[in-house]
């Protein structure tokens, strides 16, 4: 059995369109916060640590410097792990345990501006390279606390992206779904509807069909707002039997619902609706009384904006009512 798609296509990653912003914000904070740090050890004579940092402070200067001018960031974001490495390890070799210390705001860093596994590949690598290292300088009573603590840090992160992953979720599912009939919203349709049209100048074709319930306010009038409740209810659910996977509803308002069909012609989608309605009016969804639908089938045209698509496809849908409702009605009328 097919089912509407029931959630648009998504980054699993909750950070990935705040990614460059995120990058931008640490580079200034890089610079502002370890430059001090470069310049204390410089004086101090440890000229291998200030080196060290002055390396990470350019990697993020550059990188930054690239957003801020809205280009490409030259040193891709997994190679930072490089110079940052190599800080740590000069740190824990002059330093000692103070070097450790950075490796923490270091994980947090691959979480927030890479994606999630090569976030978890680097903080690995990181933890791996960092173990041998502080096994070598301060001995194995450290190593396995600094070890099984960064390895819980990572771990701390996972479940936090998850919670956040799960939230972003169900806020992109409120934002664009009817709550009644979990069809989804008008403001979704003309995003998707907008996606179609760039498809179609490719040659991909693509039908609407406006699904209006026939004498929908004597329902209401008659029988109150709560049966009149249960058929939208039940019309989507006969609407998400009949249609495949890739097609996708929305609820316009009121009664009236549209059904996007990727990849099918008009004359195709004339089918489709007639088993539609067909379906709907087989459907006991009222006690002793019928539930009808009309349907105009609007196949995507050249010159089509989103606005024009959904105008004819309604006049189809009303030619449809016209003509005595239970019926469907194409846009192109060598197309029935």
């Amino acid at each position: 059995m097919s089912e509407v798609e029931d959630h648009p296509a998504s980054d699993d990653d909750p950070l990935v369109r705040e990614r460059e912003r995120v990058m931008y914000a640490l580079s200034i904070l890089a610079v502002v916060f370890l430059l001090p740090f470069a310049v204390h050890d410089f004086l101090r004579g440890r000229n291998a640590l200030a080196s060290a940092i002055v390396c990470v402070v350019v990697s993020f200067a550059v990188d930054g410097g690239a957003i801020r001018l809205r280009r490409k960031p030259p040193i891709p974001y997994a190679l930072l792990l490089v110079p940052i490495t190599g800080a740590i390890t000069v740190s824990l070799a002059t330093q000692g345990v103070i070097g450790a210390f950075w490796c923490y705001p270091t994980v947090l860093f691959f979480f927030f501006v890479l994606a999630r596994p090569v976030a978890n590949l680097c903080s690995l690598a990181l933890l791996l390279v960092a173990t041998v290292i502080v096994q070598r300088f301060l001995g194995a009573h450290v190593t396995i606390r600094f070890s099984v603590s960064l390895l819980l840090t990572i771990l701390i992160v996972n479940v936090i992206q998850n919670i956040i992953r799960e939230l972003q979720r169900r806020l992109v599912d409120q934002a664009i779904t009817d709550p009644l009939t979990g069809a989804f919203n008008r403001r979704h349709m003309e995003a998707r509807l907008a996606d179609a049209l760039e498809l179609g100048r490719r040659g991909t074709p693509a039908s609407l069909l406006l699904i209006d319930i026939d004498h929908f306010k004597r329902i209401n009038d008659e029988r109150g707002h709560e049966a009149g409740d249960k058929v939208l209810q039940g019309v989507v659910a006969v609407v998400r039997k009949r249609a495949r996977k890739v097609d996708v509803l929305f609820r316009m308002g009121g009664e009236e619902f549209v059904l996007l069909l990727p990849g099918t012609v008009e004359s195709a989608g004339v089918g489709m609706a007639e088993a539609i309605r067909q379906s709907i009016a087989e459907t006991a969804l009222l006690d002793g009384a019928a539930v009808t639908v009309s349907i105009g089938i609007g196949g995507l045209q050249a010159d089509d904006s989103v606005e024009q698509w959904i105008k004819e496809t309604d006049a189809a849908m009303y030619a449809a009512k016209q003509a005595g409702r239970n019926r469907v009605a194409p846009r192109s009328r060598d197309a029935g």
